[in-house]
């Protein structure tokens, strides 16, 4: 017994000391990006892209295919000469992690200057090689928003009851800077269901390669978090020997690279040169004016919320037509009025969001219900995506054979002139609580691209097109048939979204 009551007093007092932990002292030196690279393939492929722009206009390239989208970032990574900035809310520790992760080590390698900003979201969820990375003396990992309990769930979840409200909000930000010339930003993480290779499912999702003028932006921007108050370098979290860490971080990403191989067959494990990939990007550009629209870094409560606020403005200034992808559709009051002030104006709006069946949030999923009735009352067209969708095929990279689509684009078309592409979803956790990026342009070659993807998914193929029978009960319907329930993975799903929706929780998502 007495063994015992010892036992249960070091545990209560771990916890209590998990719950009290404190950040390290945050000995961040200020530092900007370096001047875009003035050699190297990217300076070449950049100037041959700017000698067809007008003045103002930038370059873009959809990447919508899962394996062309970590081709754009391998790209980028092996083609680089001066510089990488990257940001990223999460990194996960798989094929795809991991490759990246090697990638990024071999341009360090070389002499390339990384800057490698993280959600300590992403690495808390992960074993710790990338942090690790931070002894390497051409890389620095800085990390956003940190739990200082950093031992077990159990030491950060008393943590998070006692600071829940600057816990809570995350960087989703998403972007991936080489040599300041070209940047990737859009709805991708990093991680193989982002990319194709998860067999469970895998996510039809969406960025945006860009060159010109808006990457200035962009690294602005990244500038902007990487010096923030709630960034935090990485050392302060990992004690131990530099040359050991590192030797142990190169270890484990070849041994990881070497369990992945058979999945990650498409793709060169080492560095590769890019010149037809670069040559394209002269052939396939659509050019237009960008904006980019982005939050500040955390500086204490409430977060320098911007982004919603252009992003409304962007919708509202529709005309005749406004197509919306969002993951999780939770639209607040005045984003439900904007819908309903559109439709009543003539404008033709149409948003296309996940099903109960390809949600991976059941709670996200009852925070869209709650609202459902209204939208479509209001006149919106609404569309949920089918665990079926034909459109499966195109998101899966080979050999990986997976069994069913998400979706996680987070794009608008407006008037077939004029689109965003982007992190947030139109929720309160995008529009209040998280820091996301975006890209608005004036292009409608862009526009049209954007629009066409949107209407691929609303088609009967791949999503159930949603309305209000005479007596206002929900319909699904396609071409061949109409369901009187909600599409749903099963009836361990169904339940648990009916008990959810007993909770008040969902009136905070």
């Amino acid at each position: 017994m007495r063994r015992s009551a010892r036992a249960a007093a070091a545990v209560a007092l771990s916890f209590i000391v998990s719950a009290c932990a404190a950040l390290p002292p945050r000995s961040i030196v200020e530092e900007y990006a370096s001047p875009p690279a003035t050699t190297g393939p990217l300076r070449e492929t950049g100037d041959a892209v700017e000698a067809r722009l007008a003045a103002g206009e930038s370059a873009h390239w959809l990447l919508d295919r899962n394996r062309l989208a970590l081709s754009a970032r391998l790209a980028l990574t092996d083609a680089a000469v001066g510089t990488l900035d990257i940001q990223y809310f999460i990194w996960q520790d798989d094929a795809s992690g991991h490759l990246l992760e090697a990638r990024v080590l071999a341009a360090a390698d070389r002499g390339v200057k990384v800057r490698l900003l993280l959600d300590d979201f992403a690495v808390l969820s992960r074993r710790d090689e990338l942090v690790r990375l931070d002894a390497h003396p051409n890389i620095e990992v800085r990390l956003y928003n940190p739990w200082a309990a950093r031992g077990t769930r159990v030491g950060r979840g008393l943590e998070f009851l006692r600071r829940p409200r600057q816990l809570n909000r995350r960087m989703h930000n998403k972007a991936y800077i080489a040599d300041g010339r070209f940047a990737v930003i859009g709805g991708r993480n990093i991680g193989d269901r982002y990319f194709g290779l998860f067999e469970p499912w895998v996510q039809d999702d969406l960025d945006v390669l860009l060159e010109g003028p808006v990457v200035g932006d962009v690294v602005a921007s990244f500038d902007l978090f990487w010096n923030g108050p709630s960034t935090y370098p990485a050392r302060a979290f990992v004690k131990g020997d530099p040359d050991e860490l590192l030797a142990s971080a190169r270890r484990d990403i070849a041994t990881e690279l070497a369990v992945h191989a058979a999945t990650l067959s498409a793709f060169a494990t080492e560095q590769t040169d890019w010149p037809r990939y670069l040559r394209s990007l002269d052939a396939t550009l659509t050019a237009g004016a960008a904006e980019l629209f982005y939050d500040l870094p955390l500086a204490g409560d409430p977060p320098g919320q911007l982004l919603y606020s252009s992003f409304k403005d962007f919708v509202a200034s529709a005309e005749h037509d406004v197509l919306i992808s969002s993951p999780y559709f939770i639209p607040d009051r005045e984003f439900r009025e904007l819908l309903r002030s559109l439709v009543a104006r003539g404008v033709r709006v149409r948003v296309v969001t996940n099903s109960l069946a390809t949600n991976n949030h059941v709670v996200a999923h009852t925070g869209y219900r709650r609202w459902r009735r209204e939208v479509l009352r209001s006149g919106v067209e609404l569309y949920e995506l089918r665990a079926d969708a034909a459109a499966l095929r195109l998101y899966v990279t080979a050999p990986v054979i997976a069994r069913a689509l998400g979706l996680h684009s987070k794009a608008v078309a407006i008037d077939g002139r004029r689109a965003f592409v982007g992190s947030p979803n139109i929720d309160p956790r995008s529009m209040i609580l998280n820091t996301e990026i975006g890209v608005a342009t004036e292009s409608p070659d862009f526009a049209a691209r954007v629009a066409a993807l949107i209407e691929r998914d609303a088609a009967p193929a791949n999503a159930w097109r949603v309305s209000l029978d005479r007596k206002g009960r929900l319909r699904w319907t396609d071409d061949a048939q109409t369901l009187k329930r909600q599409p749903a993975k099963g009836f361990g799903q169904r339940v648990i979204a009916f008990l959810l929706n007993l909770v008040p929780l969902k009136k905070q998502v």
